[in-house]
C-alpha cells in the first residue's frame, strides 16, 4: 500500500532584518508557521503549539529536510514544493533519505527490532541523522558498512516484518 504524494506550496510572509526568524504560510493550513534559525542548518519551527527542530542539507538544485525522523526533499524552482516521502514501511527496504556517509551501524542480520530503534547513523553536511526502524521486524540484511558513502534512495537495511506479525 502506498500513499499518494502530496504537493504543498510554501510562501514567506514575514522575515526579520537579519533573516534568522520569520513566518511562512503553507497551503492547506489556516495559521502561519513561526520559523527561527538556531545554527547554520537548523531551525526551530512552531506549528499550532507544537515545536519541532528541523535540519536542512542543501545540494545544487535540491534541499533535504530532516524532521522528527522523517526526511523531506524539495527542488529549487520558482514555485517551491514539498512532497511527503514515500512511506518507509511498504517494501521492507529502508533507504537513505539523502546523500550521506554511514557513521555507525547498529543493525545486524537476524536481530529483532522495534519501531523507533536506531538501525544506523548517517552524516550529511556535518549533521548526524539516525535512521530508525519504521515498524517492528527482524533485520534480514544490512547493505552498508561504517564509512560507506551512500546516495539518496540507496538501500541500507532490509527489514522482514513477517516474523514480527507472527508474535
Amino acid at each position: 500500500m502506498t500513499r499518494p504524494r502530496r504537493q504543498v506550496s510554501v510562501e514567506t510572509i514575514a522575515r526579520d532584518a537579519d533573516a534568522t526568524a520569520g513566518r511562512v504560510r503553507i497551503s492547506g493550513m489556516d495559521e502561519p508557521v513561526e520559523v527561527e534559525r538556531f545554527d547554520e542548518s537548523g531551525y526551530r519551527v512552531s506549528l499550532g503549539g507544537r515545536r519541532l527542530e528541523v535540519v536542512v542539507a542543501r545540494e545544487p538544485g535540491v534541499d533535504w529536510g530532516w524532521v522528527d525522523g522523517r526526511a523531506f526533499r524539495w527542488t529549487h524552482a520558482p514555485e517551491a514544493s514539498v512532497r511527503d516521502p514515500e512511506p518507509a514501511g511498504d517494501t521492507g527496504t529502508i533507504r537513505a533519505p539523502m546523500p550521506a556517509v554511514v557513521t555507525a551501524v547498529a543493525a545486524a542480520p537476524g536481530r529483532a527490532v522495534a519501531r523507533g530503534d536506531t538501525l544506523l547513523v548517517l552524516e550529511a553536511m556535518k549533521m548526524e541523522l539516525p535512521v530508525k526502524a519504521p515498524r517492528d521486524g527482524r533485520v534480514a540484511a544490512v547493505l552498508c558498512e561504517t564509512g560507506d558513502r551512500v546516495d539518496a534512495d540507496a538501500p541500507l537495511v532490509e527489514l522482514d516484518d513477517r516474523e514480527a506479525a507472527r508474535k
